[in-house]
C-alpha cells in the first residue's frame, strides 16, 4: 500500500480544547516524573502543564490524519517515526488551545514510508505556544527502489550525566489514557504480535518523555525549570518493552538558537540505541 504524495500541504484543524489540572497532573505521573513545577500549587504563579504533555493537545491534527483514507497510511503498519517539538510559552491548566496542522512530506524508503506534518497551537489569547513536527512510519509503503538519503546522530562528546529509567510492566496502559495513544500495539498484546512486533511496546513519546526528564533534571539548574528547554526532537529507533531498564546520558554540542545544544543517548539493558538524532535546546 502506498503513501499519496498529493495529501502534501492538506490542512487540519480542531476545535479549542481546555486543559484540565488532574489531566496534566496524570499524565506526569504516567511517565514517572518527580518535579514540583508540575504538582505544586504554591509555587509562585501556580503549576505549569508538563511540556510534553503537548502529545496531548497537539494531537488533534494527528487523529484527524489517521483517519483520513486519501493519505493512504496503513494505521495497522504504523509505527511513530520521530518528533520535534518547539514550546514558545508555558501552558497552564485552565488554558484554552486550538491546533492547526498541515501535511509537510511523504518520503518512500525501501522498508516503508514516512509521513510527515507540523502543528502550531495557540492559546486563548492568541499567543503561539507550541510547534510540533511529526513522523509516522508506515510499514507497508516501502520500495525496493527508493533512494534514501543518509542520516547521523550528532557525534557524542563528553558525557555529563547517566540516569536510569524503568518501564514499569503496566507502562503502556498507564501513559495511553493522559496522552491519548491507544494504538493497539500499546494496549493489546495480540493486536502487537499479529502485526509482527514482539509484544506490546512502550508509547514512542513516553520514551521521549522520559528523555525530557532527565533533560530538564540535569541541564535545567538546581531547581530542574522546565521552561528552560524550548525545542526537543527526537528519532526513534527501536522499540521499547515493558519492564526493561533504560539508560540516558546527555553531552553538550554546542551554542545554538541563544542557548546551549545537547546531545542525547538512549539505549537499553542489551546496550542497543533507542533513538538517533536526539537533541535539545536549552535557555
Amino acid at each position: 500500500m502506498a503513501l499519496n504524495p498529493q495529501v502534501v500541504g492538506k490542512r487540519y484543524k480542531t476545535d479549542p480544547q481546555e486543559i484540565l489540572q488532574h489531566e496534566t497532573i496524570y499524565y506526569a505521573l504516567a511517565y514517572n516524573e518527580d518535579n514540583d513545577a508540575y504538582y505544586d500549587n504554591r509555587r509562585p504563579g501556580g503549576i505549569i502543564c508538563p511540556p510534553m504533555y503537548a502529545v496531548n493537545y497537539t494531537a488533534g491534527p494527528t487523529a484527524q490524519i489517521i483517519g483520513d483514507e486519501s493519505t493512504g497510511l496503513n494505521f495497522m503498519m504504523v509505527v511513530h517515526y520521530s518528533q520535534e517539538f518547539t514550546w514558545l510559552k508555558a501552558v497552564r491548566p485552565g488554558d484554552r488551545l486550538t491546533t492547526e496542522g498541515k501535511i509537510t512530506h511523504v518520503e518512500v524508503r525501501k522498508k516503508g514510508g514516512v509521513l510527515g506534518w507540523e502543528t502550531e497551537t495557540f492559546n486563548q489569547k492568541g499567543e503561539k505556544v507550541t510547534i510540533s513536527k511529526w513522523e509516522f512510519f508506515d510499514r507497508s509503503a516501502g520500495s525496493e527502489t527508493a533512494v534514501e538519503a543518509k542520516r547521523e546522530s550528532p557525534k557524542p562528546g563528553k558525557i555529563l550525566y547517566t540516569q536510569e529509567m524503568k518501564v514499569r510492566n503496566g507502562q503502556t496502559w498507564i501513559y495511553a489514557e493522559p496522552s491519548g495513544d491507544h494504538n493497539p500495539i500499546h494496549i493489546d498484546p495480540k493486536f502487537a504480535t499479529d502485526v509482527g512486533l514482539p509484544g506490546i511496546i512502550l508509547q514512542g513519546l513516553c520514551t521521549m518523555a522520559f528523555g525530557h526528564k532527565t533533560l530538564v533534571d540535569n541541564f535545567c539548574g538546581p531547581e530542574r525549570n522546565p521552561e528552560r528547554l524550548k525545542r526537543y526532537r527526537v528519532q526513534l529507533a527501536r522499540p521499547v518493552l515493558p519492564g526493561q531498564k533504560l539508560t540516558y546520558q546527555g553531552f553538550e554540542i554546542g551554542k545554538e538558537e541563544g542557548g546551549t545544544k545537547y546531545g542525547l543517548i538512549a539505549k537499553n539493558e542489551e546496550g542497543n540505541d533507542l533513538l538517533r538524532d536526539a537533541w535539545c535546546i536549552v535557555v
